[in-house]
């Protein structure tokens, strides 16, 4: 879905040498290794910068009810397989990078999924340009390849052909015929699909409760153990085979999938264990030596990590990540400290310092001030006079926050070898922002105005410094908090109580605790529309106006006007003004329309309802509604409202002018590094807010990256998007930017939009893709990204921080991208500089601000002379390219759109 929702002025391309010299000379000298003469050829050779924007493949399933059947005339049975069949088919398979990546139990299910076709000589297995849904293996028989009308290549028993109708059904570049009698196996790609899908998705799951089963794991978050799933190793031994040696080093913790072991110490067994059963958890997180010979009793399967990979999956030590999950379990469960923020938890979890104490030693000694220091026990457990006190809770929470004299009467001792993180009352000040009352006084208020559609645009800091300059005031029993048509300057929250509202003297709504009312007055100069009335005893947070420009400037003061505007979801579609056609696409039309009264611009896409129906899109036409509507992003195109009549669905976008990456790309020639950080920052923190809310999109590239009239990044077109918790398995995407596991159909999550990030920054600073850059077959880029062989530009450093960013974000492993977590990412070297609050503000200066044609005149002669909405729409022609299709089997509802 989607469309172009911009209007751009295409300038000419330039690659000449100086343009480059020029642009090559603004990059930071951490890039290069030398200026060396003989490097600028290797500049020139490198700088290859496609010039066609890729289109996606993998939604043709989108397209058709049905994909053209392959083989029509052929006999189809379920023949047994003799050896001679099964020979042939594994040799096939052993040869195409589709098979080559999947484990022997999935080459056993395809084979035996695979059908038997009998065709007769003369006939067609299918045709060039069609689309395809086989792959086949010849049994038996010759075919002929013909490209063009021309033969190319005769196939025999043991050629193969079509593997890559199995990803998708991209058009066939050749016509397969047959010679003689022939006799192929075939797969279609719907079973293939299934097959995988189904092994794998049992593969990640029995992985997935085996990582449940390790005590070890439990502190770990949901998302730290889908990390952990993707990082697992899977190795088999047979029986009488050592798996550990005793008194060996080793960093590998081995979890027991299939078979028995038997544990001996010097040489006498201890015990034996089974499936789901674990060893090796302290060489994991000491690399300490082995203290027992570990022995497959019979075959035995064992899935392992090791240390090193640990850390780069998680982003540190495992005993470190557990204790800071530790930590924010025990200030949930504290009565005082859950009153904090995450950014001052996180603070205060970043400053204390872990200490560790043998059972029955002294960690606090009697008569010290119970205020003078918070303690967070995250192994073990104390003991204080009777009392013992678990693991996940805090000792001097409610006295450090209230500042209590009190003193401890006995000694606090470890009943157990025990680790606690310790902060001072000083240092716990200066983390959560002054003392406990004051930093946290409104920091209820302050989670209402984050998510306030009219504050959205503001930094973290910005809303604490608004939250600071708020006001508590209490209102009795009846009393007007404000009053219809009289001058509004103040925003409230209801702190406590209840407010009623009244419209000419009727009572509308009621707002309580938490809610609030008057944020438009924060910025515009209007009367009251309602008048507020105290229901009892209340109190509000009051925010000032004149307060409220005090802190924002006037640049951010008009982009949140802006903002404003575009969640004004009550526009109606006859308000509009067609000015003219922005976009056609093969599922809707995008038309720039003014807004007849207020003359804003906006983008609609009209998408016919015949085309839903005949391509049964109504799923993915809801999913992309869905989606849009979860979002709010200063970097992501905004959907306003959505609307329907019996033609059509429309979606109401905010109007982006400006130019596509793609072509700002082939405008600035190579980027320097500090551009290179600027555009990568931005997207990085879109796919953190999509990430945030479980949305992958799947298609990132410069063609779905506006760049705004301001110079700042816009990512539209959400038709390949998804919602997803866990792991999904279609093939979608554009080949150059596919990771690895779309490809192999292995399962995937957010990590391959990681993937398509570093595939684009090693297009900002080396002018050119890292897998298959100058080939268009989508075969042959797969087998390059499979290959993953990333070949960087001689001039680029070695020692590099971006060079070491592109290969973390390129790792094959998905679990190694970020490192962790987004945080970690952000938190490499070559992010130190960026300022986050004053990006996501918009506050910062821009590489390139592209030079826009003026609209006044078209919008002018649009209104003088105003054409319906729906005779532009049906110059369009927009159902004359439908072709009937056979209808599958998806039953839609008949109010399916009733969202819309």
């Amino acid at each position: 879905m989607g469309g172009c929702l911009s209007s751009h002025q295409s300038a000419p391309l330039n690659h000449s040498k100086s343009k480059l010299i020029s642009k090559r000379g603004d990059m930071p000298r951490s890039v290069y290794e030398s200026e060396a003469t003989s490097e600028w050829g290797d500049l020139k050779d490198s700088y290859t910068r496609r010039s066609v924007k890729k289109k996606p493949v993998g939604i043709a399933h989108r397209e058709r009810a049905e994909t053209r059947q392959d083989a029509p005339s052929a006999v189809i049975s379920d023949r047994q397989k003799t050896e001679w069949d099964l020979e042939i088919i594994l040799e096939a398979l052993g040869k195409h990078f589709v098979f080559k990546g999947l484990r022997k139990d999935l080459h056993q299910a395809i084979v035996f999924h695979m059908k038997y076709y009998d065709l007769d000589p003369g006939e067609i297995i299918f045709e060039q340009n069609n689309p395809g849904n086989n792959f086949f293996v010849v049994e038996s028989g010759d075919l002929e390849v013909i490209i063009n009308g021309n033969q190319v290549k005769v196939l025999h028993a043991g050629d193969s052909f079509g593997e890559l109708a199995l990803l998708h059904d991209s058009p066939r570049s050749a016509t397969v015929k047959t010679i003689t009698k022939v006799g192929l196996w075939g797969l279609t790609r719907h079973t293939f699909r299934k097959a995988l899908e189904k092994i794998n998705a049992t593969y990640y799951e029995e992985n997935k409760n085996f990582v449940n089963t390790v005590p070890l794991f439990h502190i770990l978050t949901a998302k730290q153990k889908e990390v952990l799933v993707f990082a697992l190793s899977s190795f088999k031994f047979s029986s009488g085979e050592n798996i550990v040696n005793e008194g060996d080093p080793g960093d590998l913790l081995y979890i027991i999938k299939e078979g028995t072991v038997i544990c001996t110490q010097k040489g006498a067994e201890i015990r034996r264990m089974g499936r789901g059963e674990y060893f090796g958890e302290q060489a994991l997180l000491y690399g300490s030596a082995r203290t027992a010979t570990i022995t497959a009793d019979e075959n035995v399967t064992c899935i392992a990590i090791g240390r090193e990979k640990l850390i780069k999956v998680l982003g540190n030590h495992l005993h470190q990540i557990i204790y800071k999950n530790s930590q924010k379990i025990a200030i949930e469960k504290s009565k005082t400290l859950s009153q904090l923020t995450s950014e001052q938890a996180n603070s205060l979890i970043a400053a204390m310092e872990i200490n560790t104490y043998e059972a029955g030693t002294r960690v606090i000694q009697r008569g010290a001030a119970k205020g003078a220091q918070l303690i967070i026990i995250l192994k073990g457990k104390l003991k204080y006079s009777d009392t013992i006190i678990e693991k996940f809770n805090c000792l001097g929470d409610e006295e450090i926050t209230n500042e209590s004299a009190e003193t401890y009467e006995y000694d606090i001792l470890a009943d157990a070898d025990t680790d606690c993180a310790f902060i001072t009352k000083e240092k716990f000040q200066i983390c959560i922002g002054g003392r406990y009352e004051h930093a946290t006084a409104n920091n209820e208020a302050l989670q209402v105005m984050k998510k306030i559609q009219l504050l959205r645009g503001l930094s973290n800091d910005q809303l604490q410094a608004l939250s600071h300059a708020l006001l508590v005031q209490e209102y009795s029993d009846g009393f007007e908090i404000v009053k219809q048509n009289s001058p509004g300057d103040s925003f409230f929250i209801v702190r406590s109580g209840k407010v009623e509202v009244y419209q000419d003297g009727q009572m509308i709504r009621a707002i309580k605790k938490l809610d609030y009312f008057g944020e438009r007055s924060l910025l515009f100069d209007k009367n009251r529309t309602a008048t507020v009335i105290s229901k009892g005893q209340s109190s509000c947070w009051i925010l000032r106006k004149s307060d409220f420009l005090n802190i924002i400037d006037e640049a951010l003061r008009t982009r949140l006007l802006k903002r404003i505007f575009l969640q004004d979801d009550k526009i109606e579609i006859e308000e509009l003004v067609p000015v003219k056609v922005l976009g056609r696409g093969m599922f809707g039309n995008v038309i720039l329309t003014a807004h007849r009264a207020k003359g804003s611009l906006y983008a609609l896409k009209a998408v016919s309802r015949k085309k839903i129906e005949e391509y049964q899109l109504q799923s993915m036409v809801m999913l992309e509604r869905n989606i849009l509507m979860e979002i709010d992003h200063n970097f992501i195109l905004k959907l306003v409202r959505t609307f329907k009549d019996n033609k059509r669905l429309y979606f109401l976008f905010e109007y982006v002018r400006g130019l596509d990456l793609f072509d700002v790309l082939r405008e600035l020639g190579l980027v320097n590094e500090e551009d290179s950080l600027f555009y990568t920052s931005c997207l990085l923190c879109i796919l953190e807010h999509l990430h945030e809310r479980d949305i992958i999109y799947r298609d990132l590239k410069p063609e779905n990256v506006m760049i705004d009239d301001e110079g700042y990044p816009k990512l539209i077109d959400f038709g390949t998007a998804k919602i997803v918790s866990g792991r999904t398995y279609t093939i979608l995407g554009t080949p150059h930017y596919m990771a690895p596991e779309i490809i192999i159909g292995k399962g995937y999550g957010i990590a391959v939009d990681y993937w398509s990030l570093g595939i684009m920054l090693f297009e900002f600073i080396c002018g050119c893709l890292p897998f298959g850059n100058d080939e268009d077959e989508p075969y042959a880029i797969y087998e390059k990204i499979l290959a993953r062989k990333i070949q960087f530009p001689g001039y680029l450093n070695k020692k590099s921080a971006v060079r070491t960013v592109i290969e973390q974000l390129l790792s094959k492993n998905p679990a190694m991208r970020l490192g962790g977590s987004i945080e970690n990412l952000k938190r490499n070297e070559w992010f130190c500089t960026v300022d986050w609050e004053r990006l996501l503000s918009k506050l910062l200066p821009t590489p390139y601000v592209p030079h826009l044609p003026e609209l006044d005149k078209e919008i002018e002669k649009a209104m003088k002379n105003p054409k319906s909405l729906e005779s532009v729409l049906n110059s369009l022609g927009e159902d004359e390219d439908i072709v009937p299709a056979k209808k599958g089997n998806v039953q839609e509802s008949e109010a399916w759109d009733n969202a819309f």
